[in-house]
C-alpha cells in the first residue's frame, strides 16, 4: 500500500529532486506540497513548488500550500548562492500559481492528519519552521501524524553553513529546537548519510538518457557542480524522502538530540546531549542502493 506523504519544501534543486522521486515510485501517495521560505524567499520557493507540480505530473487536486514566510525568531537568510537565483540551477519551468492553495500550509497539514490519523508522514526537506508552527497552533492534530521524518543537522561530521551546523537547522534554531524537543514521532536524516551518496557527472548522463525530465533533473545538477566546483552532488533531500519510504536501507540509532540556539560560532549547532529526548537518527546508509534505486527512478521514460 502506497504511503500517504505531506512534503514540506522549499524548492531548491534537491527539494525539487525528492519531488521527482516521489512523484515517480508506486509506494508515495502524495496529499499536497507545502512551502516554506529556506533555500530562496517563499514567493521563490512556491512558485517552485507548482511549477514542479506541473512538470512532475501530480493531478491538479494535488495543490501547494504555502506556509513561513521566515524563521520564528531570526532574520531570513537564503541560499540563492547554491541553487541559482531562480532555485532551480538552469532550469525555469512555468510557474502555475492556479495550483496554490488558500489554506495556509500549516492548517493543511492539520486538517489532513486529522482525516488520516496515524497514517501520514510528513517529510520536511526545508527548515522546521511550519512543524513549529504547526506544534504551537495543532498541537493535537500533529499527534495524529505518523512519522516526521526531517532533513537536517550533522552529529558526527562537519556542518555545511558553519563548521558546526547544517543549513536547515541554522536556518532557524529556535523551530528546530522546538521540533526536537517535542513529542512528535520524528526521524532525522543528517549530513552524517546524506554526504556520503553522490551523484556524478557520469550518473547525469544515464538519468538524461531515458525522458525529458530525466534531463531536466540532470541539469539541474550539472547546474550545483558546475557552481560549487565539485565532482559530487548530495542527495540532501531525496535521502529524507528515501528514509520515509525505504527504511531498511539505512541504519537508525537513538540518540539524544538537542539544538544550539545561542552563540556566535555555534547557531544550529545539533548536539548529542544526555539531557535531551531521544530521536531516531540515521548513522549509516547503504550509498550504493540509495544511489542506483534512485538514478533507476529518474531514468525511467
Amino acid at each position: 500500500m502506497a504511503k500517504k506523504l505531506i512534503i514540506d519544501c522549499d524548492p531548491g534543486i534537491d527539494d525539487a529532486l525528492a519531488l521527482i522521486l516521489a512523484a515517480r515510485v508506486p509506494d508515495a501517495q502524495l496529499l499536497g506540497l507545502t512551502t516554506l521560505a529556506g533555500n530562496l524567499p517563499l514567493s521563490v520557493t512556491t512558485g517552485n513548488a507548482t511549477a514542479l507540480a506541473r512538470e512532475i505530473g501530480l493531478k491538479p487536486e494535488i495543490l501547494v500550500w504555502p506556509g513561513a514566510a521566515g524563521p520564528l525568531q531570526r532574520e531570513f537568510v537564503d541560499a540563492g548562492h547554491i541553487h541559482g537565483p531562480r532555485g532551480l540551477g538552469n532550469w525555469h519551468p512555468e510557474q502555475d500559481w492556479s495550483r496554490v492553495g488558500l489554506e495556509h500550509a500549516v492548517s493543511f497539514i492539520a486538517r489532513q492528519a486529522s482525516s488520516y490519523p496515524g497514517e501520514i508522514t510528513l517529510v520536511a526537506t526545508g527548515p522546521l519552521t511550519n512543524v513549529a508552527l504547526l506544534l504551537e497552533y495543532h498541537a493535537q492534530e500533529a499527534l495524529h501524524l505518523a512519522e516526521v521524518v526531517f532533513m537536517g543537522g550533522a552529529l558526527r561530521v562537519p556542518g555545511n553553513v558553519t563548521p558546526q551546523a547544517e543549513f536547515n537547522i541554522w536556518a532557524d534554531p529556535e523551530a528546530a529546537a522546538a521540533v526536537l524537543s517535542s513529542s512528535l514521532p520524528l526521524k532525522m536524516v543528517g549530513l552524517d548519510v546524506t554526504r556520503q551518496v553522490l551523484l556524478t557527472k557520469s550518473d547525469l548522463r544515464r538519468i538524461s538518457k531515458a525522458s525529458i525530465l530525466g534531463v531536466r533533473a540532470a541539469s539541474m545538477v550539472e547546474y550545483y557542480l558546475d557552481n560549487l566546483g565539485v565532482e559530487g552532488c548530495p542527495l540532501h533531500d531525496p535521502l529524507a524522502l528515501m528514509a520515509a519510504l525505504r527504511p531498511e536501507l539505512f541504519g537508525f540509532k537513538e540518540l539524544p538530540v538537542q539544538v544550539e540556539t545561542s552563540g556566535c560560532y555555534s547557531r544550529g549547532a545539533t548536539i548529542i546531549h544526555p539531557g535531551a529526548p531521544g530521536l531516531p537518527a540515521a548513522m549509516t546508509v547503504d550509498r550504493e542502493a540509495c544511489r542506483e534505486w534512485l538514478i533507476s527512478v529518474f531514468s525511467k521514460s
